[in-house]
């Protein structure tokens, strides 16, 4: 028998208030959660799979599934699970899920495409920076409050269109924690590019960006300005930055990384389920040990 709980009601040697903010991000609604959640599936009271959700860039329908572990032998299990959060989080008003899923991982692409049917709609690739050239001629402004939508309508209208249901954002997706800055043009103020700094642990930095097609050779400049700016705050870290091929200029800007000699990392598929196309899963795959954990950000 098969019984699914949330995590939290499973590890009795957690920290108490780290287990009290978990408790009450649970019993919130899904608008307010401010944390991500993790479920795990117990079969004979042992722990046989275990998923975790967050919102994507504080999304209140969009969710990026960003770990899932499986015990060997477990994927029908997992499925049950998968399956198990992504009903709990509908019903509670989710819209959409996706998750990025390298494509070496051939394994874990089989179960989320053909046992979950979720459908590809993009692919990411990460690289990772490491110029130590830093001088540079484009300065990126901070971001205000008073850019918010033209932010919010910049990077929106540079995603292809079919692509824009899944990934565009709302204004205040843009009102993160992360570090934020923009790039305009003095004479006209008009937006030409918007760069955040997520990380997790202030060790692993990933840049996610939009900017205008005419001048994707800027990049370069702002990777530069990012990393000159990092290196002033951190002694030691590592900066990535990811390409996505749902931005209408993603090939031009490939081709200018790999011009520049950045280190490619890898290249993943973006997997996504919403609820306008939820289908049955019907089959079960088997035999199969699967550890993944999503360490980047949205």
């Amino acid at each position: 028998m098969i019984e699914i709980k949330n995590v939290i009601f499973t590890n009795s040697k957690a920290n108490f208030l780290n287990w009290l903010l978990c408790f009450v991000n649970h019993l919130l609604p899904l608008r307010i959660k401010f944390s991500s959640e993790s479920f795990v599936a117990l079969v004979n009271k042992k722990k046989e799979a275990l998923i975790t959700l967050e919102k994507d860039s504080k999304s209140k329908k969009r969710f990026k599934i960003t770990k899932l572990i499986l015990e060997e032998n477990s994927t029908s299990t997992a499925i049950e699970l998968i399956n198990y959060a992504i009903t709990r989080y509908r019903a509670m008003g989710a819209q959409s899920f996706y998750v990025v899923v390298d494509e070496l991982q051939a394994d874990l692409l089989n179960i989320f495409k053909n046992e979950l049917n979720f459908r590809n709609c993009g692919i990411e690739y990460l690289y990772k920076i490491n110029q130590t050239n830093t001088n540079y001629s484009l300065f990126l402004k901070p971001f205000k409050k008073e850019f918010l939508k033209a932010v919010c309508d910049f990077f929106n209208e540079n995603i292809n269109s079919f692509n824009r249901f899944l990934f565009s954002r709302e204004q205040y997706q843009f009102l993160n924690n992360c570090l934020k800055y923009v790039f305009i043009d003095e004479e006209t103020n008009k937006f030409l590019g918007y760069f955040e700094v997520a990380t997790k642990n202030k060790i692993d930095f990933y840049i996610n960006f939009s900017i205008d097609f005419t001048y994707n050779i800027y990049i370069i400049d702002a990777i530069k300005m990012i990393n000159s700016k990092l290196k002033r705050k951190y002694k030691k870290f590592n900066l990535y930055i990811k390409i996505k091929d749902y931005f209408m200029n993603s090939k031009e800007l490939l081709a200018i990384l790999n011009e520049n000699n950045f280190e490619f990392v890898s290249k993943s598929q973006i997997l996504a389920k919403d609820y306008y196309k939820l289908q049955k899963n019907e089959n079960l795959f088997k035999n199969a040990k699967i550890i993944f954990n999503d360490p980047t950000t949205a």
